[in-house]
């Protein structure tokens, strides 16, 4: 099965330091050991990133959708962006203003 990556950007409710995002890691996927967290330096867009196993882009993006419910749950705020992408294309879900 082809292998995608997952990219997410959530802009939070609140700002985000150090310390939530260290938080967030032991809840959204903890067994994920490719899930990568970080916030953008104006603190407020939290970006996660991972590898899924997929049959197309499109399931990839269903994934990566899956993937910013469980940061939106963890962090809540308004998911933006949810891309998935291999070496040769991209599929991107962005939100409307």
């Amino acid at each position: 099965m082809p292998e995608y990556t997952l990219a997410v950007a959530l802009r939070s409710s609140a700002p985000l330091d150090d310390a939530a995002i260290d938080a967030l890691r032991t809840v959204i996927r903890p067994g994920d050991a490719g899930l990568q967290l970080w916030r953008e330096p104006d603190r407020a867009v939290l970006r996660l990133t991972t590898e899924c196993a997929a049959d197309d882009l499109h399931a990839a993006l269903e994934q990566g959708r899956d993937l910013a419910d469980e940061a939106n749950d963890a962090c809540p705020g308004r998911v933006f962006e949810v891309a998935a992408m291999d070496d040769e294309d991209s599929l991107v879900w962005r939100a409307g203003p």
